[in-house]
């Protein structure tokens, strides 16, 4: 004669995803035989899986970026630089065989802003050089300058039709776009380019019997993500603030615990998982969370074959 165990409908239930905040997630404790028939062991815990957004953010000195003041009579950046800051934080629970399995890593993407170029670096030949004659560096930045005034006048010309009949239509537009590309081009040279990068970083946390604060990484603005044993940055933490809810089976009696013959089942908490770095939380979201769960036991029916 075989016994199999009523709570077998209770362990699939285990390896199901659903929404964390609507549905209490649950797991029996200890030996239990699996659908496939076979002896297992339960031993219910959580991982959390964070996926970091990291922007960093390059700014390239223009080769004319000293005379844009004198010039163009605005700033240029004169340091070059690259900060590194975490945009987004998002967190979800990796468990057995994949419940709620984690978000798909997101691919490193870069933008480059409007008036600044999509290069990391500037041309051998700048641009703006149109002859073989040598230029000291303040009279080239000075007809770039000019080059930049003439290419806005002969915009508007175009715009207004001063520029004569002769452009129209998809020319016009094809003519607009060509100015505006060497307008761009143009004012690099004094405003110099700013490349924006934004990547995932993973990392996966084992969370430790009821330890509600974890430090996962270290955050240096300059030098970007770095090990949580840093004695730089800042402190990039995983805090999980339990409901305060006991967790409850829906549509399962429970027992008393001193029925020897019960099921241990455990329930996880709906806790708020949060991530910062420094003062400033990033993410947040509700996870089921086993450690700071509860334990409840139910009848242990017996089927003979």
């Amino acid at each position: 004669m075989k016994r199999f165990l009523s709570f077998l409908t209770l362990a699939t239930l285990l390896c199901t995803a659903a929404s964390a905040q609507n549905n209490l997630y649950r797991s029996v404790i200890g030996p239990y035989i699996d659908a496939n028939g076979a002896v297992a062991v339960a031993d219910p815990s959580t991982t959390i899986v964070v996926d970091l957004v990291i922007e960093s953010e390059q700014t390239i000195v223009g080769p004319y970026a000293r005379y844009a003041q004198k010039y163009l009579d605005v700033r240029g950046s004169l340091v070059e630089k690259t900060t590194f800051t975490i945009k987004d934080a998002r967190l979800s629970v990796l468990q057995c065989d994949g419940v709620l399995a984690p978000a798909p890593e997101q691919a490193a993407s870069t933008t480059v802003q409007s008036h600044l170029g999509d290069i990391a670096e500037f041309a051998k030949v700048l641009p703006d050089r149109m002859s073989t004659s040598p230029l000291t560096i303040e009279d080239a930045a000075a007809q770039a300058a000019q080059s930049i005034f003439t290419i806005r006048k002969k915009r508007m010309d175009l715009i207004t039709g001063d520029a004569g009949e002769n452009v129209f239509g998809a020319g016009l537009k094809d003519a607009l776009e060509a100015l505006d590309a060497r307008e761009q081009a143009y004012l690099e040279l004094f405003l110099g380019k700013k490349v924006t990068t934004t990547s995932t970083k993973r990392i996966v946390v084992p969370l430790n019997g009821t330890e509600s604060s974890y430090t996962i990484a270290k955050l240096s603005s300059s030098k970007g993500l770095l090990a949580e044993s840093a004695e730089e940055g800042d402190a990039v933490k995983l805090v999980i603030n339990p409901s305060g809810r006991a967790p409850k089976l829906n549509g399962i009696a429970e027992v008393d615990s001193r029925d020897k013959t019960a099921l241990m089942v455990r329930l996880a908490d709906n806790a708020t998982c949060s991530i910062s770095v420094g003062d400033a939380v990033v993410g947040t979201t509700t996870l089921p969370v086993f450690e700071f769960g509860r334990t409840a036991y139910i009848a242990n029916t017996v089927v003979k074959r």
